[in-house]
Order: C-alpha cells, then sequence, then structure tokens
C-alpha cells in the first residue's frame, strides 16, 4: 500500500508539476495577448488620428474646390461679359466703317464735281473772254 501511495503522490506531483506548467504558459500566452492588445488599441488610436487628419485635409480640399469652382463661374461670367462687348465693338466697327466708305464716296463725288465746276469755270472764262467789247 505505502508504494501504491508513493506512486499516487509522485503522479500527484507530476500532474501538478503538469498543471502548473500549463498555468504558466496560459499566464505567459495571456501576457502576449495583453500586449499585443496594448499595441493594438496604440496603433488603432494612431490610426483614428491620422484618419481624422486625413478628414481635414479632404474638407479643406473641397472648400477649395468650391471656391475654385466660384472662381471658375466669376471667369465665364466676366468673359461672356467681355464677349457681348468685343460683339458690340465689332458692330461698331462696322458701321464706322460703313460711314468712312460713304464719307469717301461722298469726297470722291465732291472732288468730281469741283473738277466739274473748274471745267465749265474754264469754259466760262473762255466763253467770256470771247465777247470782248
Amino acid at each position: 500500500v505505502a508504494d501504491e501511495v508513493r506512486s499516487l503522490a509522485h503522479r500527484t506531483q507530476e500532474s501538478a508539476s503538469q498543471v502548473q506548467e500549463m498555468i504558466e504558459q496560459l499566464q505567459s500566452g495571456a501576457r502576449e495577448a495583453v500586449a499585443l492588445m496594448n499595441e493594438s488599441q496604440r496603433e488603432s488610436v494612431e490610426t483614428v488620428g491620422i484618419a481624422n487628419k486625413a478628414v481635414a485635409s479632404l474638407e479643406h480640399v473641397t472648400e477649395r474646390i468650391g471656391e475654385i469652382d466660384g472662381m471658375n463661374h466669376s471667369v465665364a461670367t466676366a468673359t461672356e461679359e467681355q464677349t457681348a462687348v468685343v460683339e458690340a465693338i465689332n458692330v461698331d466697327i462696322t458701321e464706322i466703317n460703313t460711314l468712312n466708305q460713304q464719307g469717301v464716296e461722298n469726297l470722291n463725288a465732291t472732288l468730281r464735281a469741283c473738277t466739274d465746276l473748274e471745267q465749265q469755270s474754264t469754259r466760262l472764262t473762255q466763253l467770256v473772254g470771247s465777247f470782248r467789247i
């Protein structure tokens, strides 16, 4: 019976050692898991910070795009207004050109009339010269 008690005590001690070893392994694994969770939490906080910065940057970019869109609209409006002014100036220039051409034609007609008057004056002078008293 004593041998059996010793054998049982020995097996109990071996089992207790195995259980102790398993507990130590579980504790070590738990410590590693806690360390990994802590690092994961730290990295998650850092990632959230980066994501918040990215959101702020995107909001800033969106705001700038809105400003650029407003400027583009202003430029388009100004371009349309300038186009209308240029078209009006073009019409005015065409009218001025037409008036200038008419003025040149009138000047040429006046010049022809003056030439005719000069010729008639010369002829009258000759006719008057032929009637000497």
